[in-house]
């Protein structure tokens, strides 16, 4: 293997999963819209799936989506607020796990290719070039923007034809969500597990990564030792 790129996951991987990370509940932005909490809730879970995909291009358009499902319109004052709302809310789940940008910049360093695979809302595209991450990743992907999501293959192929190499080239690092693993490993990447540490918030492995009978890692410190050992086979 001649491996001269790691592509990342994002959540549970680069920063904590989205829900420890961002941390406050919903409510508040359920009164900014003046709806009830609990169908609010229950109707923005189930677009979920459809954030993802990108049906749903900016903040504004998810927010209609659910206030219309429930009668309510929105004027332009609250749409506004409850748009910076959930910004805000995203910013603190895109905060770096301890040793993910020092491990980013020393892949960089070292001739390193690096990129990014993220099943996301449109959130996360829109607030990127505002984190620590933009200057240290190479074309990222966000199923948001490519109206696909993992592990379908598409979504991988479009990592590696941006970044311009091979999959057998690359580490694919990841906590197991979406049974994310096993595609990298079908379509020819080499997957790497992260294990969630014992003091991380909301730890529980995923299906696959308690299944996960592949190369594993306790923290991202260790990524650049296994690529290097890659390089080197």
């Amino acid at each position: 293997m001649n491996c001269h790129t790691v592509i990342f996951d994002l959540f549970g991987t680069l920063v904590n999963d989205f829900a420890s990370a961002a941390g406050q509940s919903h409510d508040e932005l359920a009164a900014i819209l003046g709806v009830p909490y609990e169908p609010f809730m229950k109707l923005w879970r189930e677009i979920t799936g459809r954030r993802t995909l990108g049906e749903f291009q900016t903040v504004e358009a998810s927010i209609e989506h659910v206030c219309g499902a429930l009668g309510v319109r929105v004027n332009a004052a609250q749409m506004a607020k409850a748009v910076e709302f959930r910004l805000e809310y995203t910013r603190r789940a895109l905060v770096p796990k301890p040793e993910a940008v020092a491990t980013l910049a020393q892949l960089k360093h070292t001739g390193f290719k690096v990129g990014l695979l993220s099943n996301c809302s449109i959130e996360i595209p829109i607030l990127w070039p505002e984190t620590e991450f933009a200057d240290l990743i190479e074309s990222p992907v966000f199923s948001s923007r490519e109206r696909f999501k993992k592990p379908d293959p598409r979504i991988y192929h479009l990592a590696c034809e941006r970044l311009g190499v091979a999959p057998e080239d690359c580490l694919y690092i990841a906590d197991g969500e979406n049974h994310e693993l096993k595609a990298a490993a079908d379509f020819g990447m080499s997957p790497v597990l992260i294990r969630p540490t014992s003091h991380e918030p909301h730890g529980e492995l995923r299906q696959e990564a308690r299944e996960w009978q592949g190369a594993s890692i306790s923290g991202l410190s260790e990524v650049l030792e296994l690529a290097s050992k890659k390089r080197g086979s």
